[in-house]
C-alpha cells in the first residue's frame, strides 16, 4: 500500500490531536503526521518538508487557509476540515479539493483520504489554478449574496449595521471590535477577525494588519514616516504591517 505523509494545520491543538488520532486509527495509508497550530509554523513546515496531503482549517491564527496557500509555491492535495460551510462549501463542490465538516465523521474522513490515494496512484496532481478558482468562486458566492448590512452576534444580542458605517475592525482575541463612524463605543462580535475577513469578500474591506481590517471608503491617506500607517476620516491612525503594505498599494493601484 502506498504510504503518505500528512500535515495538519488547525489553530486548536485539540482538533489536531483528534484528527491525528482518527488518521492513525482508521487510515493505514498515513505514514507520518506533522502538526501546526500557528500560521508561521505551518509556513515553516511547508517550506522545509514534503507532504502528500494537507488537512487545513479555514481560519488559522486569525488568518485564512487561502492566505496560507498563496505563500506556498508548491502544495499537494488538500482537504479542508472546517465548520464554516456557510462560507465555503458551495465553492468547494466545484473544485478537486475535498472537505470535511466538523465534527469529523469517521466515514467521511476515510472516504476523503481514499479519494486522495486514488488520485496519487493515477498521478492526478492538483494544478495551482484550482486554488485560484476556489478563491474566485468563494468570492463570487459571497458577492452574489452580499447585502448592505452585516449581522453582528454578540454575547447578549444581535445587531444589524450598514457596511458603509464600519470604519474598521479590530481583533480582540477570539472576538472582533466593530468601530463605526456614528458610534463612540465599538460593538463586540463573538467571531474572530479572520472569520469576518473570510466572510466579507467585498472590495471596500482590506486586512492591513494582523489586528486590523479597514473600510477603504473611509481611508484618507497612507503615511510611511515612523513605520507604515493609515489615517481614517475620523482621525484614527492604524498600523499597516510590512508584509501587507505592498499588497495594499497594489490593491489600491498606487504606483
Amino acid at each position: 500500500m502506498r504510504k503518505i505523509d500528512v500535515l495538519i494545520v488547525d489553530d486548536e491543538i485539540d482538533n489536531c490531536d483528534l484528527l491525528g488520532h482518527f488518521l492513525r486509527q482508521y487510515c493505514p495509508a498515513v505514514n507520518h503526521i506533522d502538526v501546526a497550530v500557528k500560521y508561521d509554523e505551518a509556513i515553516d513546515l511547508m517550506d522545509n518538508n514534503s507532504y502528500d496531503l494537507f488537512f487545513l482549517d479555514i481560519i488559522l491564527d486569525e488568518k485564512t487557509a487561502f492566505e496560507l496557500l498563496k505563500e506556498v509555491q508548491d502544495h499537494p492535495f488538500i482537504i479542508f476540515v472546517t465548520a464554516f460551510d456557510q462560507f465555503a462549501i458551495e465553492s468547494f463542490k466545484f473544485n478537486t479539493i475535498d472537505y470535511i465538516l466538523k465534527p469529523i465523521q469517521i466515514q467521511s474522513l476515510i472516504e476523503a483520504v481514499e479519494r486522495v490515494l486514488v488520485k496519487i496512484e493515477k498521478k492526478e496532481f492538483i494544478d495551482h489554478g484550482e486554488i485560484h478558482k476556489l478563491e474566485k468562486s468563494h468570492g463570487q458566492s459571497n458577492q452574489s449574496n452580499q447585502s448592505n448590512f452585516i449581522t453582528i452576534s454578540s454575547v447578549d444580542k444581535v445587531c444589524l449595521i450598514k457596511r458603509f458605517d464600519i470604519l474598521y475592525f479590530k481583533s480582540s482575541g477570539r472576538y472582533t471590535e466593530f468601530h463605526l463612524n456614528n458610534k463612540t463605543t465599538p460593538l463586540v462580535a463573538s467571531k474572530s477577525l479572520g472569520e469576518y475577513e473570510c466572510q466579507l469578500a467585498f472590495k471596500e474591506f482590506f486586512r492591513i494588519h494582523n489586528s486590523y481590517m479597514v473600510n477603504l471608503n473611509h481611508l484618507v491617506d497612507i503615511t510611511k514616516k515612523s513605520g507604515n500607517y493609515c489615517r481614517l476620516i475620523d482621525g484614527t491612525e492604524l498600523p499597516i504591517s510590512r508584509r501587507r503594505y505592498d499588497k495594499l498599494l497594489h490593491y489600491l493601484k498606487i504606483h
